[in-house]
């Protein structure tokens, strides 16, 4: 698998040479060849620095939107190819197969557009953006500039929105409802749907523990508090 992904990446370095044209942005906002921490800090408000955000959270959003972010190279090629396989059987793009990197390169540079060729300038814009910065710059850029609902730009501007407080301040129970947060803002706002926000929080915990994040004692008494609450919601229809 390692030696397709390093074909796959000569391969498009080498179109790459050939074809500048793809590092331009669709949307304007901001430019590969700018200084990205520096123009994204100045332009969002309350932009939070790495070493403040939880590793907490942290690990909630690589565990729930990309768990292989430290070993690729800004494409996952097991990823793509499931969102590949899917989209073949359903006759449309459903799965993109993004990975973090891929994620911020869409929402710096590129559309809403679904189509092959928006996902391929992503993926190589993700290249880039990976020969560029570190894994925690690009985090950090990633966390500062994803949208959770509200009006809510950001991971501080989130905390804020929904839990009144510093991101820094979060518990592992509030950075696992927030991760679970950016797949689907409106489906899972918990200031208006809080039971499925529970409901979403509790698949980010099971995954975090799945990958390693949490320990068997810690779930054990999450799954304990997830009991009692479901049993007040029971309560109270």
């Amino acid at each position: 698998m390692k030696k397709v992904a390093k074909f796959i990446l000569l391969g498009i370095f080498i179109f790459l040479l050939a074809n500048n044209s793809l590092f331009k942005s669709d949307n304007g906002k901001y430019s590969i060849k700018e200084n990205l921490k520096n123009k994204i800090s100045s332009n969002t408000p309350n932009y939070v620095e790495i070493d403040k955000i939880p590793q907490d959270l942290k690990n909630a959003i690589i565990s729930t939107e990309d768990k292989r972010f430290f070993r690729h190279y800004g494409f996952d090629i097991v990823g793509i190819g499931r969102a590949f396989i899917t989209n073949i059987r359903k006759g449309e793009i459903k799965q993109g197969g993004s990975t973090i990197t891929q994620q911020l390169a869409k929402n710096l540079f590129l559309s809403d557009e679904k189509s092959y060729v928006r996902k391929f300038k992503e993926l190589v814009l993700a290249i880039k953006l990976e020969a560029k910065y570190t894994k925690e710059e690009i985090l950090e850029m990633y966390l500062n500039v994803i949208y959770y609902g509200e009006g809510a730009y950001g991971i501080e501007n989130a905390s804020l929105k929904f839990f009144n407080k510093h991101v820094w301040e979060l518990s592992l129970e509030e950075c696992a409802m927030l991760a679970g947060l950016p797949q689907a803002p409106s489906k899972y706002n918990p200031n208006k749907n809080f039971y499925r926000a529970k409901k979403r929080q509790e698949v980010v915990l099971k995954t975090m523990y799945k990958n390693g994040f949490i320990n068997k004692k810690t779930m054990e008494k999450l799954k304990n508090k997830t009991a009692t609450f479901a049993n007040h919601i029971y309560v109270a229809y």
